[in-house]
């Protein structure tokens, strides 16, 4: 994958999603490195969608996210529904749409453990436990 591809070369990377494109995620996108990620859409936004069956991304090793202009749907985990942060950077959801997410333990949006800051910003967060 592009991130995984990125964290060898140690460049940070910027993934542009197209307005209206939705991603059905069958898994979690992981980032495990030093890097700073930011995926983005514009306009109406693309759609992250965990189909109820897994959390959206898993970061370590000190990875960054931020996520911009995106909806981020049904994520659901152990903890951290939408993003589990373990040993990570900063996470920030900006300009998003966070909805129907749920964790069975801890951060029904977010779970950051020895993690950098977290920042939700100019979002709409709604239906998460």
């Amino acid at each position: 994958s592009l991130i995984t591809e990125a964290a060898e070369s140690q460049a940070d990377v910027s993934i542009y999603l197209p307005p209206s494109a939705d991603f059905k995620l069958s898994s979690q996108i992981s980032c495990t490195s030093t890097i700073k990620v930011t995926v983005a859409s514009s306009g109406e936004g693309a759609t992250l969608d965990g189909q109820g069956e897994t959390g959206l991304f898993y970061l370590s090793g000190g990875c960054s996210l931020t996520l911009r202009g995106l909806t981020l749907v049904n994520g659901r985990a152990g903890s951290g529904g939408v993003v589990y942060a373990n040993g990570a950077g900063d996470v920030e959801i900006i300009d998003s749409v966070v909805r129907d997410c749920w964790a069975s333990g801890e951060g029904g949006v977010v779970y950051a453990k020895d993690s950098g800051a977290v920042s939700i910003i100019s979002s709409t967060v709604s239906g998460c436990s």
